[in-house]
């Protein structure tokens, strides 16, 4: 099975204005503001042909991508989903697939996935904007940008005037052949934003590159790289005393270390299996952590942190 696909961290800010005969609105002025990460998912045939196509958000990242990879999963198994007799189960999906450590450390981790039959699935607090979005898309599809003049009709056809802005930039990209696959990830550290890639390959006559397994490998990057960053910030402000030694930064960092050592694991699998190769080079959470440490440490002996 083939794949292509790009993750996006976007960002829609609706912002009231005054109504055509100069009228004020109840909440004119008002500004609104939607985050988001969207994954689009096409499942192709063995011709090559979209059968399908799921749009999944998230609040995380990782969440996105986990999420697409248990859908090609069942898809490569037991084909459309939304032809079924018996429906695909996203809430057991989910269940199964979402991290602890982010339902007690993350603010307010949500997930919904979409289809040209609307909303199938969602867990947690999502911006409503997200749907109306989505649902304009469907209007218009092929044309995502064009979404946002839908969206600006659609809430004139209601009595609200409003001016929506859309910004974006790209989390991941997918691109896997039979035989080879390429991801492209974002690598966010304090001080700087870079990427890396990884190209995979198939070992010898082994099985082929398999899409889904290349998405849980990025997903654990992204998540390890959050993690590692997160570790490093709260390692120096506990040595430097500004929160408690055994407060909730302490508990975060022990099961932030306890996750990143199952995420190296995963990766490690993941590079057993198949010929991986990185470029510029594989990120290293530790030395992630210790960059982490180094900035924060600037930041508390800035004079600015201390007057």
């Amino acid at each position: 099975m083939e794949l292509s696909t790009t993750l996006l961290r976007e960002r829609f800010v609706i912002r009231d204005l005054p109504m055509a005969d100069g009228s004020a609105q109840a909440e004119e002025g008002e500004t609104l503001t939607a985050l988001s990460n969207r994954l689009v998912l096409p499942l192709r045939d063995a011709n090559g042909d979209v059968s399908e196509i799921f749009i999944i958000r998230s609040r995380i990242m990782h969440a996105a991508v986990r999420m697409a990879a248990q859908i090609l999963v069942s898809y490569k198994r037991s084909g459309p989903l939304l032809v079924r007799a018996e429906p695909f189960d996203f809430e057991e999906v989910w269940d199964r697939i979402r991290v602890p450590h982010d339902d007690v450390y993350f603010n307010h981790p949500w997930i919904t996935v979409y289809s040209k039959k609307g909303l199938h699935f969602f867990s947690g607090d999502h911006h409503p904007f997200l749907d109306v979005i989505e649902k304009c898309d469907l209007k218009n599809p092929g044309n995502y940008d064009h979404a946002v003049l839908i969206a600006e009709e659609t809430f004139k056809r209601m009595g609200r005037k409003v001016a929506i802005s859309h910004s974006s930039n790209i989390g991941l990209v997918v691109n896997i052949k039979r035989h080879m696959g390429r991801c492209g990830l974002i690598l966010r550290s304090p001080h700087k934003t870079t990427t890396f890639n990884l190209a995979v390959e198939k070992k010898n006559d082994e099985a082929d590159v398999s899409p889904s397994a290349c998405l849980n490998a990025s997903a654990a990057f992204l998540e390890g790289i959050q993690l590692a960053v997160r570790l490093g910030i709260n390692n120096e402000k506990i040595r430097q005393g500004v929160v408690e030694p055994y407060g909730v930064e302490n508990k975060e960092n022990i099961s932030a270390a306890k996750r990143l050592s199952e995420l190296s694991r995963e990766i490690k699998i993941f590079e057993n299996n198949f010929a991986v190769h990185y470029r510029p080079e594989r990120p290293d959470f530790p030395q992630l952590t210790h960059d982490a440490e180094m900035f924060q440490r600037q930041i508390l002996q800035s004079p600015a942190s201390t007057s």
